[in-house]
This record gives structure tokens, C-alpha cells and sequence, in this order.
């Protein structure tokens, strides 16, 4: 390598000569074997004799450096193309730090135009990868190669939908450390091609995603800030290929551009069209389902146009099947709303069927979800009439026990409501005893008096306990595990096998990081290993009574 920079130096080796000679280096370089089995200091030696033969290639030939750069990295992203992520991670460096001896340099032309078009996105995702994974001297390098991208990004990130899909791809990764990088890259791409992300997210991302949702919604960040990307949602919600894809006209998509700008009273009005939001809500697109629910949110917080979609809070409260937060979060708010606007006369068509969908927020992952939805749990229960009640009466026993557990959350608001949801529901199931117990918040008191019912529904209430045992709250699991160990107590003699199947799902928690459900459960664990033991008993003594 220093003599072939030698040659090219004294301009005795000409462009068609260099080329093969390079390919040669690098191959033989690249296909080492990994850094740890080598002598390190000959390696790192290697790669810097590597990096000056290609400053000197470039400076030797300054008349014509433009085309000996294209030259270099036409053979460079040969190996950067290739399967093996050492040889790929060796060429990539080498990229990087062309780049930068570049740009410091007396190139007046863009890096990314020496650089193949095809190869420009593979060169930005790999630098992007690079940032996350690597050390900390290349994660230097690749910063700066990202610095090169981000200041030119008409020349780079041409291929908006392969990095709109790199960037939903790494953003639903476990790994947070990439991710700020990631929406900066994401910030930049907007500003820079707005139409193009906006459709891309729109008809190439998935459409019920919520990393697709997490995207939808940095990018609508931005467009409040920024009359032209505004303006470019706004063409793209008529957009006619758009609309067919959903299925809908550019007049009923169209109708979403007013719940991205200022909520004026002439905007409300002609945005509360009940009808038109009813079809928009069918729309399988968490992006879609946002906007409309965004819509909702604005109309659902003003009496007047309350009461004109109360009638839509089934389909609002249906968007839950997406089990995304930020929808759940709107869906809860939109049927609170409409409930204390419009009356609880007004609400009793929608409560039995409002009530059912509440149950399974109780344990939602968003303390916010919880607590909205234990509250309006609350109110649809004293919305309810008489005739009402009968069917009622069902969902409200299986409100119970999740709110029970909910009693021991760790968000103080959510505890607060589930107390005050548990009392409502004695109430209403005219339960005194446990209205009183309720009341008193004695969790121990209120179990038992669960228990206390029949042998069927002790035991119908151990089975419901058992998912709580993976709760994410360490105060949810105690509670669950001790509830467990009561109903065995409560729900008579269970078979080996329903035994068997409850040890399992205690036994994880034998190994919990807090002391006192480790100690509970290994409590527990051995009780119903002592009911498994009794039937063997029972049949040991029956044989030794047995007359001679």
C-alpha cells in the first residue's frame, strides 16, 4: 500500500493500473480475520497505511481527483455491499473517513455525488447501525459521516421509503441508544421530502403498528411548527390514490385536515360530521384512527357538538383492539367527555355496551388509561337505569376483582378511583358487606368477602387472578399471590392437574426481585403441593383401615 501512494505520487502507476491494484489491498485487508485473533498494533498499523494511501491517491492526482475519489469508493462499496459484517464494517471506515478528509478538504463539489446512487442508503443505514453498535472511536467516525448526510440530504436520502422503513425498524428494537439519532434523521427527512414520508408512513409502514404510530406522530410534532409540511398534510388527506387505498372519497378523508389546525368554531362545525367520522373510524390505519380521534377529542370537549357523536362512542371505544396507548388514551378521553356533557340521560343507550369495553384498560401499561377508565367505569354504572341493570349486573362482578388489584397500583390516582369504582360497584350489586369493606379499604376484609360467596365462584375468581401474577407492578403481583392463596382455601378440592397448572404460574415468582412476593409465593407453592399430597393420604389411610 505505501507503494502503490509511492507510484501514484510520482504519477508512475496510471487510474487503470490503480484500480485492480485497490481491489487487491482491499481483499486481502477486509478478509482478515476478526480484530481480536490479530496482532492489534500491525492491524491498526495496516488500516492507517490504508487511509494514507488513499489521501495520497486522491492528492497525487488533483487534477483529476474527482474521478479517481468516484474511482475509490466505486471499488470501496463492492465490499460494503457484501454479507460478511467484519469485511463490510472495514469498508464502511474506510468510507467514513474518506468522507471527512473530503469535506476538510479542497472538494467544492458534494461527497454523496462521487459516492454510487445505489449505494447512498446502504452507506446511511450502515453509519446509523454503526452509531449504535460500535466502539467508541468509530461511533466518532460514524457521527461524522452522519454530519456529511444530514448537511446534504437532497444528495443522500433520496430513497425515502427503504429509510423510512430502516428507521421503524430500529425504533421497534430494544435498543434506546439509537433512538434519538434516529428521529433527528427522521426530523430531517420530513422537513427535507415532507409528501414523500407522509405517504410512506401512510401506505408503506404497517398500518396497526405502534412504532408506525410513534413516527405518524414526531412527524405531526413538526407540521405544528411548520406551515409547509402543514400545508403538504393537508394535499395529502385529498390525495385520490391515497383515498382508494382506504377505500374512502378526498371529500371524507379531506374532512381530517381540520383536526391538525387552529379549532376555530367555524372548523368545529363543519368538522362534526358524525357520519362521515363513523366511516373514518372503520379505516384499519392507527394513523388515520389518530387524527379522527384527535378530531373527536376537540368536538367531545364542547356541549354543543358533544351530543352530536355520543352515538359514536361504541365505535370510538372499538380503536382498543389496536392496544396502542396513544389511541386508548384518546378513546377513554373522548367517551369521559361526551359523558359529562351530555347527561347521563342522553348516555343510558351506550352504557351497557361502553361498560364491557372498559374492563381490560383497568390493567392497561398507561396509569393514565387506567385511571380514565376506572372513572368512567364509575359514571356509566350511575348512568344506568333499572332495565338497564339486569344486564349490567354481569360486567360489574367482573369488575371486581381487577379492581381490587387496582387498589394496590402504584400510581396513588389509580388506587384512589379503584377504591372509590369498587364502592360504586357494592352499590349498584347492592352488596352491603362489601360497600362497607369498601369502603374501610381493607383489602384483606374485601378478599375474603369475595370468597365468600359459593365454591363456584371462589374458584372462578382463582383462575381470573392468575394473569396478574405477570403484572409489571411488584404491589399487583403480592396482591394477586395472596388472593390465590385465600380462593384455595375457598374454592374446595381442585383436581392435580388444575394444581399443577397454578405452581407453574406461581413459580417464576419464586425468583422475584422483591422479598416479599418471593416469600408469598413460595408460601403459596407449598400449600398447593399439600393439597396435592392429600388425595395419596386419604387413600394410604383408607388401606390401613381396611378389615383383615
Amino acid at each position: 500500500m505505501l507503494a502503490i501512494a509511492a507510484l501514484s505520487e510520482v504519477k508512475a502507476i496510471t487510474q487503470e493500473e490503480i484500480i485492480p491494484l485497490l481491489n487487491a489491498c482491499f481483499k486481502a485487508v477486509f478478509y482478515l480475520p476478526p480484530e481480536e485473533d490479530l496482532d492489534i498494533h500491525l492491524y491498526s498499523h495496516t488500516l492507517r497505511a490504508m487511509d494514507s494511501m488513499l489521501q495520497m491517491l486522491l492528492v497525487s492526482h488533483c487534477t483529476s481527483s474527482n474521478e479517481e475519489l468516484r474511482n475509490i469508493l466505486e471499488v470501496l462499496t463492492r465490499f460494503t455491499s457484501t454479507q460478511n459484517k467484519t469485511v463490510q464494517a472495514r469498508a464502511l471506515n474506510r468510507v467514513w473517513k474518506l468522507s471527512y478528509f473530503v469535506t476538510r478538504g479542497f472538494w467544492q463539489e458534494s461527497f454523496a455525488k462521487f459516492v454510487p446512487p445505489s449505494q447512498r442508503t446502504n452507506i446511511i443505514c450502515m453509519t446509523l447501525e454503526a452509531i449504535g453498535e460500535c466502539s467508541a472511536e468509530d461511533r466518532e467516525w460514524a457521527s461524522l459521516m452522519l454530519d456529511v448526510v444530514l448537511r446534504d440530504p437532497v444528495s443522500w436520502m433520496m430513497d425515502v421509503p427503504e429509510i423510512l422503513e430502516f428507521i421503524w425498524r430500529n425504533l421497534g428494537s430494544n435498543s434506546t441508544s439509537l433512538q434519538p439519532t434516529l428521529y433527528t434523521v427522521l426530523d430531517v427527512l420530513t422537513n427535507q421530502f415532507p409528501r414523500d414520508v407522509l405517504i410512506s408512513v401512510l401506505t408503506d409502514l404497517p398500518h396497526s403498528d405502534s412504532t408506525t404510530m410513534d413516527i405518524w406522530k414526531r412527524m405531526l410534532s413538526l407540521a405544528e411548527n411548520s406551515e409547509v409540511i402543514l400545508d403538504v398534510l393537508c394535499s395529502v388527506l385529498q390525495d385520490q390514490e391515497l383515498c382508494g387505498i382506504f377505500n374512502v372519497t378526498p371529500a371524507e378523508l379531506g374532512l381530517l385536515r381540520l383536526t391538525v389546525v387552529h379549532p376555530t368554531e367555524e372548523n368545529l362545525q363543519e368538522l362534526c360530521k358524525p357520519a362521515v367520522l363513523q366511516r373514518l373510524l372503520k379505516i384499519e390505519s392507527l394513523p388515520i384512527l389518530w387524527l379522527v380521534l384527535r378530531g373527536l377529542v376537540l368536538l367531545s370537549e364542547r356541549p354543543e357538538t358533544a351530543i352530536g357523536i355520543r352515538d359514536l362512542l361504541p365505535d370510538v371505544m372499538e380503536t382498543l383492539r389496536f392496544a396502542n396507548t396513544s389511541i386508548a388514551l384518546k378513546a377513554s378521553k373522548i367517551s369521559r367527555n361526551v359523558m359529562t356533557h351530555v347527561g347521563k340521560r342522553e348516555a343510558r343507550p351506550i352504557v351497557v355496551e361502553l361498560a364491557e369495553k372498559l374492563l381490560p384498560l383497568f390493567s392497561h401499561v398507561s396509569s393514565e388509561v387506567r385511571e380514565g377508565s376506572i372513572l368512567l367505569f364509575k359514571d356509566v354504572m350511575e348512568a344506568a337505569v333499572w332495565w338497564q341493570k339486569r344486564n349490567m349486573r354481569k360486567t360489574v362482578h367482573r369488575g371486581l376483582l381487577p379492581l381490587l388489584f387496582q387498589m394496590s397500583d402504584e400510581t396513588p390516582s389509580v388506587a384512589e378511583a379503584s377504591g372509590e369504582a369498587l364502592v360504586r360497584c357494592a352499590k349498584f350489586l347492592n352488596w352491603k358487606e362489601l360497600k362497607r369493606q369498601a369502603k374501610r379499604k381493607g383489602k384483606m376484609e374485601i378478599k375474603e368477602c369475595l370468597l365468600r360467596q359459593d365454591r363456584q365462584t371462589a374458584n372462578e375468581y382463582l383462575w381470573l387472578s392468575l394473569p396478574y401474577l405477570q403484572n409489571s407492578q411488584a404491589s399487583l403481583r403480592y396482591e394477586a399471590v395472596e388472593f390465590i392463596g385465600l380462593a384455595l382455601q375457598h374454592s374446595g378440592h381442585q383436581s392435580r392437574e388444575k394444581l399443577n397448572v397454578i405452581c407453574s404460574a406461581l413459580q417464576p415468582l419464586r425468583g422475584d426481585a422483591h422479598p416479599a412476593v418471593r416469600s408469598v409465593a413460595t408460601g403459596v407453592i407449598q400449600k398447593c403441593q399439600g393439597q396435592k399430597a392429600e388425595p395419596t393420604r386419604r387413600r394410604f389411610k383408607g388401606l390401613c383401615c381396611w378389615p383383615c
